[in-house]
């Protein structure tokens, strides 16, 4: 079920173009929003939260709009990279008062508060002023009160700046857990890990568009112009080469010259080079060591999409 739909979206700013024509359909579970710094990731983050409106195009979510709609936003959880608390409240009140906006009744608010501070491991801070708080558990607190009210749909930017390993950890446990329930997620980072430790799904956007989307192999494939390097460890490497070349989706093999079992192939096509090999080694008597794809990883597919 798609529960957030752009539709040919372009956001300015005067002359400054922040978005171009994106379209994106989103359904239940965790997806990575990826990009640099200036990409226009929380541009399109506070789009589909209802925080601005597009210059151009629309966007539905739960196949509604915004405008004048404001019930909406009591099924939505919106955690923005920018830090502003109430600091002179204490930790459970702040989150008393987000569920009380949402129109919780009080009983109901202080057993959930309750239960959001003992999972984010802010219960000993609970009484304690916000304006106190370190860094980490200010970040904790935001991302609490962002599925305080149990919404169906949450967009968290940047949710891992400030936070220790440990936290880290918590944090990525209890968001995994809300997206395997059927809670719809957009994580947004400029660090890749961060979003791999969430999902394998993930959307690339550069320069205000959308470059690719999928999972890491998914969209690896679809990099044509820049052939995957898998270096292996074999029994025959000149026997293995010769074969390697009469697949026409092998780009080169290198021979390596101080270790006759080592070479390095070239391909523009994983899928089915992973396929042939097989065959190739029993058909040949070949036997394989060790593989390994220098340059398969997220971090490798998102330098190609962005330069």
């Amino acid at each position: 079920m798609t529960k957030v739909e752009v539709n040919n979206v372009s956001k300015w700013y005067g002359e400054v173009s922040a978005l171009n024509d994106v379209s994106l359909s989103i359904g239940s579970g965790i997806l990575g929003l990826l990009g640099p710094n200036g990409a226009g990731k929380s541009t399109l983050l506070k789009l589909m939260g209802g925080q601005l409106h597009p210059s151009l195009g629309s966007v539905r979510v739960l196949d509604q709009e915004y405008q004048g709609n404001h019930r909406l936003f009591s099924r939505i959880g919106l955690c923005p990279e920018q830090d502003a608390l109430w600091d002179e409240f204490t930790g459970e009140q702040f989150l008393m008062g987000m569920l009380r906006l949402h129109g919780w009744q009080a009983s109901d608010a202080k057993k959930r508060v309750s239960e959001l501070m003992s999972w984010f491991q802010l219960t000993a801070a609970a009484t304690k002023r916000v304006g106190g708080y370190s860094k980490g558990m200010r970040q904790k607190l935001r991302i609490a009160q962002s599925f305080a009210h149990r919404p169906e749909i949450m967009f968290l930017d940047e949710p891992m700046t400030g936070l220790d390993a440990s936290s880290r950890v918590l944090v990525s446990d209890i968001i995994r857990d809300l997206g395997e329930k059927g809670v719809a997620i957009v994580v947004s980072s400029h660090i890749l890990h961060e979003v791999e430790m969430l999902t394998k799904e993930m959307v690339l956007i550069h320069q205000g568009q959308l470059r690719a989307r999928g999972n890491v192999y998914e969209i690896r494939e679809l990099l044509t112009d820049h052939p995957l390097q898998l270096d292996m460890s074999v029994s025959n490497s000149r026997q293995l080469s010769k074969a390697l070349l009469d697949c026409e989706h092998v780009v080169s093999v290198e021979l390596n010259a101080n270790d006759p079992s080592k070479l390095t192939v070239f391909t523009r096509h994983q899928n089915q080079f992973f396929e042939d090999l097989p065959r190739i080694l029993q058909s040949e008597d070949i036997q394989i060591e060790r593989l390994y794809a220098e340059d398969e990883d997220m971090e490798s597919v998102f330098k190609y999409l962005v330069h």
